[in-house]
Parts: structure tokens; sequence; C-alpha cells
């Protein structure tokens, strides 16, 4: 344990700086962009599955766009909805550019929610696809910055989404603080062309390079999957990645108010672990390895059973992780979250711990 921990200490801190370097990178490069002379063609592809407390929510910001009309649709893709989805729908003929697919039928192997985006694309007219989820709101000028963002070279693009929260809920601040974590690991992986995750409820990417990647060719009996297993496929063909953390593009995340849906995908995400390739799960490994001597070193100071390397070691690890994480949520106009680290210094290796031992059993409960 002596030199043990004191040597993946490095070995983790060494790779945050290397994240965060990423984060930078990448970052930079979306500042130096301009706003571009000419509008392009966008379609938005949403699938709704028993969506119908959030569908208004969703719908009402889509109406509000700020883009020019003829430049972009809206596909929803009704997914097997049987809450009064349809009939709502239905009734929303007012909304500018809005298409309803109603989706009822199988089509193996497609599963779940990729069977309804495949159908969503294909009905699409435009090269260029946003996706959010049914229980998000998008602001007004999500668009303008999705045009703004996707230059030419540009094949894939990634924006942050913030969860909604009650002015009292603290469960909601952690989960933002540990959402900021992930996106900063999926912008640094896009600066390297290293797929580590992603998100599908603020991606855009084109249709050209989901078809040259074969789209959900062999992920799509998977029930999750359809961002981040989808970016590994994708990465080789793309050519330039990007990532906007503006405001102006976040969109905002309704249903992770819902504890128990919120508990059930975070094993639904970890499930996929034995889907990833074989580097990806050496480094969940490794990460999972050193969390668990964390705490073993943790308790050993405490005890004052640690030596002076431990001790230099936690806070090593301390200022690393801090400084990645901070410099994210600074960038993301978050920088107020910060104040949880240090709660999150014993939260969040605990909730990588259960969640890797979780997701191995593979049992979730999914709409």
């Amino acid at each position: 344990m002596k030199k043990c921990f004191p040597l993946f200490t490095i070995l983790y801190s060494t790779f945050l700086i290397w994240l965060k370097r990423g984060v930078d990178k990448i970052i930079a490069e979306e500042k130096k962009k301009s706003v571009p002379d000419i509008f392009q063609s966008i379609s938005i592809i949403i699938a709704a599955r028993n969506e119908i407390k959030n569908l208004p929510n969703l719908l009402n910001s889509l109406a509000c766009l700020d883009y020019p009309r003829d430049k972009y649709e809206i596909i929803i893709v009704n997914d097997h909805s049987n809450d009064g989805s349809k009939e709502y729908l239905a009734t929303q003929k007012n909304i500018p550019n809005l298409k309803i697919i109603n989706f009822y039928s199988e089509t193996p192997p497609l599963t779940g929610k990729k069977a309804a985006l495949q159908k969503g694309i294909e009905n699409s007219r435009f090269e260029i696809l946003a996706f959010t989820d049914a229980d998000c709101i998008v602001p007004v000028s999500w668009l303008q910055e999705i045009n703004r963002s996707f230059t030419k070279e540009t094949d894939y693009l990634l924006s942050y989404s913030v969860i909604k929260r009650k002015p009292d809920d603290s469960i909601i601040r952690l989960k933002n603080f540990e959402r900021s974590v992930n996106y900063a690991l999926a912008a640094a992986g896009l600066y390297y062309k290293i797929p580590f995750t992603s998100s599908a409820c603020n991606m855009v990417y084109r249709k050209k390079t989901f078809l040259e990647s074969s789209g959900f060719e062999g992920i799509g009996h998977l029930r999750s999957g359809d961002d981040d297993l989808l970016l590994i496929k994708m990465m080789p063909k793309i050519r330039k990645a990007a990532y906007n953390p503006n405001t102006a593009m976040q969109v905002t995340s309704i249903d992770g108010t819902n504890r128990k849906k919120h508990h059930q995908t975070n094993i639904r995400r970890a499930s996929k672990f034995k889907y990833y390739p074989w580097w990806l799960k050496g480094l969940c490994a490794f990460i999972f390895i050193y969390f668990c001597l964390f705490y073993i070193a943790l308790w050993q100071a405490i005890h004052k059973k640690s030596g002076k390397a431990i001790k230099l070691s936690l806070l090593l690890k301390t200022a690393a992780e801090f400084a990645f994480s901070y410099s994210h949520l600074r960038q993301i106009g978050r920088s107020k979250l910060a104040f949880l680290y240090p709660l999150q210094i014993f939260v969040f290796p605990l909730h990588f711990i259960f969640y890797g031992l979780r997701g191995t059993l593979g049992k979730y409960t999914w709409k």
C-alpha cells in the first residue's frame, strides 16, 4: 500500500492534467469560431416514449427556436407510447416544421430508443442531425449555436446539459457536479479523438458520418449506447469533433429530478461496460482499483496509520481533481458548484464503485 497508492496517484493525477489540457484546447478552438454568413439546414430528431408529462415543455421550447423556418425540421418519433402522447402530439400541428412519426412496429435487431432514432434518421431531410431527449428543454439560441459550431470540417458536436433542480434540492446539485465531470471527460476525448464517453441529450453529427459508420449495426440490440457506443463506432470516420460549452447551447434536463429513474439510468449506463473496447475497460478498471485504494488510504490517514507518502498522495489527488473539475465548471458557467468538491471527494469514488459493481448484474428497468 505504501508504494502502490502513491504510484497509482501519480498516474491518476497525470491523467487528469492531460484531460484538463484537452478540455482547455477544444474550448479554445470553439471560442475562435465566428458567426457564419449562412444558415445551415438542420434536422432535429427526438425519440419519445411515454413522455406525456415532459412533451409540453419540450415542444414549447422548440416552438421558440430563433432560426429561419425553412432551415430546420423537427422530427419526434412517438416510440410505442401508451400514456396519451400520441393523442397529445396530434394536437400540436401549430408548431413550425413539426413532423410526428408514430412508431409502434418492431425492427429487429434494433430495439428500444435506437430503433426509434433510426426511424427518425431515415425520415430526415437534412445532413446535419441534432439530437436531444424528450425530457429536455432547449434554449432559443440552440440552432444558432449549432450553426456556429458546426463548420465544414466538423462531423460531431457535443454540448452541455444541466439538470433542473428545486431551490432546496442538494442532491441535484451533487448530480450536476458529477455531470460536469462526465462532460469534461467527453470533451477531452473529442479533442484527442479518443471516445471516452458522450451524451445523447445535446449531440449533433452528420448523417453521412452515421451511415459511413454503419449506424447502430452491432449495438442496436442494446438498450443503451446511442451516444458513447455510437461515438466509438463513428470516431474513425470523424474528421473534426467540437465541444460547445456556451450557456446559449446548454439544454435543461427535467427528468433528472426523478431520483428512482436516475438510479436506473446509472445502472443501465454502467451495464455497457462489457461492450467497451479493451482500452476503455482497462481505464475503468484502473480507476475502480484506484478509488478502492483511496478509501483504504483515507482510513489509514484518519487513524494516523499512514506515512508521509500516503498523505502527500492524498494532497496530490485532491489538487489534481479540483483543478480538473473547477476549470470545466468555470468554462460552462457553473463555477458555484465547485463548493461541493469537498463532499465529492468522498461521494464520487463511492458512486463509481457502486454502479461499477451494480452495472455488471445488468438488471434494470427502462420504460
